[in-house]
C-alpha cells in the first residue's frame, strides 16, 4: 500500500470512529419531528390546549378591578379560579380523550382506607394567567363534531388526597388552594368579590362545590379541526363575567342569594370556539 493510500485509509477510520449519531425524534406525528436524526428518541406529542379568554362583556377582565353590575352599581372582582376536567371530543360517533394518565391516591368512598386509582390526566385549574392551559397529549387528527368537559371534578376525583398528588399537579394544594379538607372536598369554582367600590369594604369569598353546581358540563357542537402531523390542537374558552354576575344584587349582603343567582347564570357564561 502506498503512503497516500494508507493516509486515506487512516483518515476514513478516524472519521468513522469519531461519528456520533444524532438522537432526535423520528415520529412524524410528534411536534419535534427531525428527519435528519440517526436514532429515535425524545419525542414530544401534540397537546390539546385550552386558551381561557376572560372578559367582562367586551372588556378584558383585569383582576382586582371595578365593574358596573346591576343598576350600574360598581363592584370589584378580585379573583376567579375554577377547575375543568373530563374532556371529551366526539368524532364519527366515538369519544376521544387525551392520552395522559396519572396515578393518584384517594380516600375511599366510606371508611378510612386509601386507594390507588388511575385517572385520565386532563385536570386544569384556570386562573387569570396563564391564558394557555395544557389539557394533555392529543394525537388523533381530523374533524370533531362536539366537545364536552366538566366544570369541576368527578366524584372520584373529589376524593383525591392533594398532599399525595405529584408536585405542581392541579389537584395538589396550591398557594391559592381551593381544597377545603376531606369533608368539604374541592371547590369547583371560587370568586372573590367586593360588593361596592369602597376601599374599606372587606371582600367576600364565594365558593361553589358539587352541592351548588352538581354535574355541570360545558359543551359545544361545531366543527373542530385538528391538523395531524405534529400540530397542537388549540381551542378557546371564553368566560364572560358580566353574564356570571348578571342581576346579582350586591346591596343585600346575602351571599347565599348571590351564589344561587350566579349558579343560575352559569349556562350563559362559557363558550367554546376554535
Amino acid at each position: 500500500m502506498t503512503l497516500r493510500g494508507f493516509c486515506l485509509l487512516l483518515l476514513a477510520f478516524v472519521q468513522t470512529a469519531c461519528f456520533e449519531p444524532k438522537k432526535a425524534c423520528l415520529d412524524i406525528d410528534a411536534t419535534n419531528f427531525d428527519a435528519s436524526a440517526d436514532e429515535d428518541c425524545c419525542c414530544e406529542y401534540p397537546q390539546l390546549l385550552m386558551n381561557a379568554v376572560q372578559r367582562y362583556d367586551t372588556l378584558q377582565y383585569l383582576p382586582d378591578s371595578l365593574y358596573a353590575g346591576k343598576d350600574g352599581r360598581l363592584f370589584r372582582i378580585k379573583k376567579v379560579i375554577f377547575y375543568l376536567s373530563d374532556f371529551q371530543l366526539f368524532q364519527n360517533g366515538g369519544i376521544v380523550t387525551v392520552s395522559d394518565s396519572v396515578n393518584l391516591k384517594t380516600y375511599a368512598a366510606t371508611g378510612n382506607d386509601t386507594i390507588s386509582r388511575t385517572f385520565t390526566d386532563d385536570f386544569v385549574l384556570v386562573r387569570r394567567a396563564p391564558v394557555e392551559n395544557e389539557v394533555g397529549d392529543f394525537r388523533p387528527g381530523g374533524t370533531f363534531e362536539k366537545i364536552r368537559f366538566r366544570l369541576g371534578l368527578s366524584p372520584e376525583a373529589e376524593r383525591v388526597i392533594p398532599q399525595l398528588a405529584p408536585s405542581a399537579h392541579p389537584l395538589r394544594i396550591q398557594s391559592d388552594s381551593i381544597w377545603y379538607g376531606r369533608d368539604a372536598g374541592y371547590v369547583f369554582l371560587q370568586a372573590i368579590v367586593v360588593r361596592d367600590s369602597m376601599a374599606t369594604t372587606k371582600p367576600d369569598t364565594l365558593s361553589f362545590t358539587k352541592s351548588e353546581l352538581s354535574d355541570f358540563f360545558i359543551e359545544r357542537t361545531s366543527s373542530f379541526i385538528h391538523q395531524s402531523g405534529g400540530y397542537n390542537f388549540t381551542l378557546t374558552l371564553t368566560v364572560d363575567y358580566k353574564k356570571m354576575f348578571e342581576d346579582v344584587d350586591w346591596t343585600t349582603g346575602d351571599i347565599s342569594t348571590w351564589k344561587s343567582k350566579i349558579a343560575t347564570n352559569l349556562p350563559n357564561v362559557f363558550s367554546v370556539s376554535q
